[in-house]
């Protein structure tokens, strides 16, 4: 049995966000509004990332014959992602001369 101080080390990743987010938002903006409204940002963007990642590693973890499913669905994922990031697809855009329809 592990002993209950054991995951004293995880009580540390709230302030370590809250700080990284402050530092970053303050790095970019000088108004204290923006520099709060953008750390919230970024601390919600990494608590998701960070929580998903670990519901991802637990379910694969849990029933290992997930891998091949999950690699899989990931390749096709970052094949989509690079693809759209990289202008090999793209949307269908308007000609430039193409003039909005008048209400």
């Amino acid at each position: 049995m592990q002993p209950l101080f054991a995951m004293n080390i995880y009580y540390q990743l709230p302030f370590l966000l809250i700080v990284v987010s402050l530092v970053y938002s303050a790095a970019r903006h000088d108004r204290w509004s923006r520099i709060f409204k953008e750390a919230i940002g970024w601390i919600l963007r990494m608590t998701g990332f960070l929580g998903g990642l670990g519901v991802v590693l637990y379910l694969l973890s849990t029933y290992p014959h997930l891998w091949p499913y999950a690699a899989v669905i990931g390749g096709v994922v970052g094949v989509i992602y690079y693809g759209i990031s990289w202008g090999i697809i793209r949307k269908r855009e308007k000609p430039a001369d193409a003039e909005p329809k008048a209400p």
